[in-house]
């Protein structure tokens, strides 16, 4: 938490720097943070897993594996050798408690295991990964990686507030000064605010998405066909407001109308046409669209599962897990859909999957193991 002496330092020094933007300023907090991440390994946790160490951290384990676990996870973190970096769908899930002495101990402990770093939303991580595809095709995420990562402060969006009363030096100073704020936030000092913990919106959209599966059931005849379906859908995504920062990053500023709606047009033609065709190619370009894409046609093409508003997010803890971490710890059901014939999420971006706490057990005791043997 920053004290008054800090708060009026970094104002002075944001009013000492006023030809660094916003962006910059928060650009080069993440070079560095991600600096801080380089050579560690990233395991990302879905709910599951942080509310079974959360009761291992107050000492009411539901298994004794759970406490094996979480002691081998504080040691790997505590020596540098891991991070649990928090999603936006883990923080979401997490902070659903209602009650305050739970919800404040899961905080703790994801304030802990991710070091205070989280993973940028899925929004953010869809629109870097749309603008590097257009920017340099060949580039998988690597390209960008180090834009990826954010404070947990940061973990439900990076939006900074701007008053039009104010002029632009006053915003700028408020912009960089309210990043310092959050760059320093706690998930704990969250939690322990009281807000709305409703996901009714996600039970709307899990009726609204199965309602729609049972209009066009009769015409998926294949999961090809449902994941060229779910891809046609996901393009979308590149709407107006993308195409046109997409077109400002190649030079052009002054796009008109026509210009805007062509390229838009163009580009998700191509973008339809390389998932529908070099699946394994884009998986690795625009992972976030992909895994959405392919868990909805997974689910899509097996008649006998109904979406529920805890599908959906298992789905995007899938987005945020797979393809910016080295493991995966989450549920028998969600790993039994990600790594079956059809998706093969595993293979496709060389991620450890795993949900039954033995084989997690066994993991972790094998990052332990090199660990100790790095260090002789």
């Amino acid at each position: 938490m920053l004290t008054d002496k800090h708060i009026l330092q970094n104002i002075e020094r944001h009013r000492m720097q006023s030809d660094v933007s916003t962006q910059q300023y928060f650009h080069v907090l993440q070079n560095k943070l991600a600096g801080n991440i380089t050579g560690k390994r990233r395991i990302y946790l879905d709910t599951k897993y942080w509310v079974l160490l959360r009761d291992a951290a107050l000492g009411r384990p539901r298994a004794a594996s759970h406490t094996e676990i979480l002691i081998l996870l504080r040691d790997l973190v505590s020596n540098g050798a891991v991070i649990c970096p928090l999603s936006d769908a883990a923080y979401v899930e997490s902070m659903q408690q209602t009650d305050k002495e739970t919800r404040l101990a899961t905080a703790a402990l994801m304030d802990e295991l991710s070091c205070g770093v989280a993973v940028a939303t899925e929004a953010t991580r869809v629109r870097k990964e749309l603008l590097n595809f257009v920017a340099a095709p060949a580039s998988d995420t690597s390209n960008f990686s180090d834009t990826i990562w954010v404070k947990t402060g940061f973990v439900l969006g990076e939006n900074v507030p701007y008053a039009e009363t104010l002029n632009a030096d006053i915003n700028l100073l408020a912009q960089k000064s309210f990043i310092d704020l959050l760059w320093n936030q706690t998930v704990a000092d969250f939690a322990a605010q009281d807000h709305d913990r409703d996901l009714a919106s996600l039970r709307t959209s899990a009726v609204n998405i199965n309602e729609k599966m049972v209009a066009y059931a009769d015409q998926i005849r294949s999961f090809e066909q449902a994941a060229t379906a779910e891809f046609s859908g996901c393009v979308s995504l590149f709407d107006r407001k993308l195409t046109a920062a997409a077109l400002i990053e190649k030079g052009l500023k002054n796009a008109t109308t026509e210009e805007i709606d062509k390229f838009q047009g163009a580009m998700q033609r191509c973008l339809f046409n390389a998932l529908r065709l070099r699946p394994d190619f884009m998986a690795k370009r625009v992972p976030t669209l992909f895994i959405h894409a392919m868990c909805h046609a997974a689910i899509r093409w097996d008649k006998q599962r109904k979406l529920d508003s805890h599908w959906l997010l298992d789905i995007h803890h899938a987005c945020a897990g797979l393809a910016y971490h080295e493991a995966m710890f989450t549920e028998h059901p969600l790993r039994v859909l990600l790594v079956s014939g059809n998706m093969r999420m595993d293979q496709r971006f060389g991620a450890c999957i795993l949900s039954a706490e033995q084989d997690v057990l066994r993991y972790l005791a094998e990052l332990t193991s090199f660990s100790i043997t790095s260090a002789l």
